[in-house]
């Protein structure tokens, strides 16, 4: 099995907004963690963040720049994740994703790490807004 296949999708997933289809990547208890925040668990969940940040956004084209399969078999991405916001602005996040892909090919864990900071003065927001409410 090709574990970097769901990867693959849930990033092509993102260029086009398709929040069904990258769904369909993700195991029904998934986890999805931002690492500087708190851990968002379930499709239910993850489908309700994810609708609400989509949502302002025209597209986000997601630039892969590396992956590859740890020994562990997580797979391991860096990334430029770009959102082109329907408020004009473009925010570009720096990111290194880890995500564990079960036997049937889905993601059960996904974790991104990268600067909140600098990510919410992009958006405009106050430096710590969004930050882990309890130590990881």
């Amino acid at each position: 099995m090709d574990k970097t296949a769901p990867v693959r999708n849930l990033i092509k997933a993102w260029s086009t907004l398709d929040l069904e289809f990258l769904l369909a990547q993700l195991a029904d208890d998934a986890v999805f963690e931002n690492i500087p925040m708190d851990p968002i668990v379930g499709k239910p969940a993850i489908r309700a963040a994810l609708q609400a940040f989509m949502s302002s956004c025209r597209s986000s084209p997601w630039e892969l720049k590396n992956i590859a399969v740890s020994e562990r078999g997580t797979v391991l991405t860096e990334r430029d994740d770009v959102f082109f916001l329907k408020d004009g602005r473009r925010v570009n996040c720096l990111c290194m994703g880890a995500f564990e892909v079960n036997a049937s090919g889905l993601i059960t864990h996904w974790r991104d790490y990268f600067d909140l900071a600098d990510w919410n003065r992009a958006m405009k927001l106050d430096p710590d807004f969004a930050r882990r409410t309890h130590p990881a």
